[in-house]
């Protein structure tokens, strides 16, 4: 009887093993646990290095199907999957092809798609795929990377190596801390303006939208129909009398363009054109005539004027009436009559036996007289000529566009007292009325000096014009 050894024995039953363990690793690897029984769906990818056969597919972590194949179509490579029979995909599902770790294997992700969404069937297509990272271009970018920093570091190592370098560095710090510093400063200083500045921006923006308020409720009203815009758009009847209008100056301009009427012999007749312009040369070298002797008529100027002043010291009142005629813008000429409280002094000398007497006598009732000329040099006015019956004369300054002027008088030129010397000045009130306060004769030796402060009303020609003319004429 043929008998095996037991050595023989265990080789076999190794055997049987290997074959059987070899069979069920074939099967599984081929046909993954079943999923034969499962459904396939697609998906097309651009690049899926890395990805083989059979790989896993998981939804949220979980494993739910393996890859069934990987075939090229159309440049793309299209991944089919077998999916477990009792997992539902919907259709927005979204694919994506990972790896676990760096180096790991590769697998596919998806990501659930929307609930109530109808579900993928047998063989169709994923569409939403995310593209896959390209370790090899990563890698590359990184290198490139690298060597970019690297000569970056090497400028540096030129630049700030040694000691320049240190003191480079340290300067750029210091500089840095200062400019740091400055704009606090000019932060501090300018924090009121910049608050300024955005109220302004506010109020700015404020009126602007009061503006497009205006503007919106401006257009409603013309959308209905309100003011001549609104009826203009709005109601055709108003329109059509604007067309027949501007038809109608259509038709006059085409009886012009074509010689009728005056206006049209006017435009196109040369003769009469011509006579046209001969008229008015002639008209115009007239009222060139007429024109240089009204500019003359309007620089020759004449005013009217009253003037009063009481003198505190003496408690009396002085009287000024003057005419003052101004050919020129820069020349005048004053005539007036003072009434002067004191009146007008007059010296007489007596000799008898060969002695000499001075009498001095005032004669209260009579009036004195001014006849002066005067020169204006741009604020300042010299006048002179005959003051208060006396020779004297005058400078005036004017400031303020003329509103206020300052004086100052000197006559009465004598050996045997002082001068007569008045200084003043004068504001324009109003139009026609003036205050005045000054010193009369200040200077004065025998008692005559005395404060004063008085009002003054001057009339143009224009104005006694107006008053001659206004004024009432008496009837019998």
């Amino acid at each position: 009887m043929f008998s095996i050894s037991t050595e023989a024995k265990v080789g076999l039953f190794v055997l049987v093993a290997l074959i059987i363990l070899g069979y069920m690793s074939f099967r599984v690897g081929e046909y993954g646990f079943g999923l034969k029984k499962g459904y396939i769906i697609k998906a097309a990818f651009e690049n899926v290095t890395g990805l083989d056969k059979d790989a896993s597919i998981l939804v949220a972590g979980v494993e739910v199907g393996r890859v069934e194949s990987i075939a090229l179509k159309d440049g793309m490579a299209v991944v089919s999957m077998r999916i477990l029979p009792d997992v539902k995909l919907e259709r927005d599902v979204r694919v994506s092809i990972k790896s676990y770790g760096i180096l790991g294997d590769k697998y596919i992700e998806i990501e659930p798609g929307t609930r109530g969404v109808s579900s993928l069937g047998e063989g169709e297509e994923i569409t939403r795929v995310e593209k896959q990272a390209d370790i090899d271009k990563i890698l590359r970018d990184l290198g490139t990377i690298a060597q970019d920093v690297m000569a970056v570091t090497a400028s540096l190592k030129k630049v700030i190596g040694g000691e320049e370098g240190v003191e480079n560095l340290s300067a750029i710090v210091r500089n840095t801390r200062e400019l740091s510093d400055n704009l606090n400063k000019v932060v501090k200083q300018n924090d009121e303006k910049f608050s300024v500045m955005v109220d302004s921006l506010k109020n700015a923006a404020m009126q602007m939208d009061k503006t497009f308020s205006a503007l919106s409720d401006i257009t409603e009203r013309i959308n209905e129909g309100e003011g001549t815009i609104g009826r203009l758009v709005n109601d055709r009847e108003v329109f059509d009398n604007l067309d027949r209008t501007v038809a109608s100056l259509q038709d006059i301009t085409d009886k012009i363009n074509k010689g009728e009427g005056t206006i049209g012999k006017l435009v196109n007749d040369e003769e009469t054109v011509e006579n046209l312009n001969a008229s008015l040369k002639s008209l115009d070298r007239s009222m060139e005539g007429i024109d240089r002797y009204i500019s003359k008529a309007e620089q020759f100027r004449t005013f009217l004027s009253y003037r009063g002043e009481y003198l505190f010291d003496t408690s009396d009142a002085k009287s000024y009436v003057d005419i003052k005629i101004q050919p020129k813008q820069d020349k005048f000429y004053i005539l007036g009559v003072v009434a002067d409280p004191r009146g007008k002094r007059t010296v007489t000398e007596t000799t008898t036996g060969g002695t000499t007497t001075r009498k001095e006598k005032w004669e209260r009732d009579e009036l004195l007289f001014n006849l002066m000329i005067g020169k204006r040099y741009k604020d300042i006015v010299l006048r002179g000529g005959i003051l208060e019956s006396t020779g004297g004369v005058g400078i005036d300054y004017f400031a303020f566009d003329d509103t206020l002027k300052f004086t100052f008088e000197a006559f009465d030129f004598d050996a045997d007292r002082d001068p007569h010397l008045k200084i003043y000045g004068e504001y324009r009130l109003f139009k026609h009325v003036y205050l005045m306060a000054g010193w009369d004769d200040f200077i004065s030796d025998e008692r005559n000096s005395s404060p004063f402060a008085g009002i003054a009303i001057r009339f143009e020609d224009d104005d006694l014009k107006y008053l001659l003319t206004s004024s009432p004429i008496p009837t019998k």
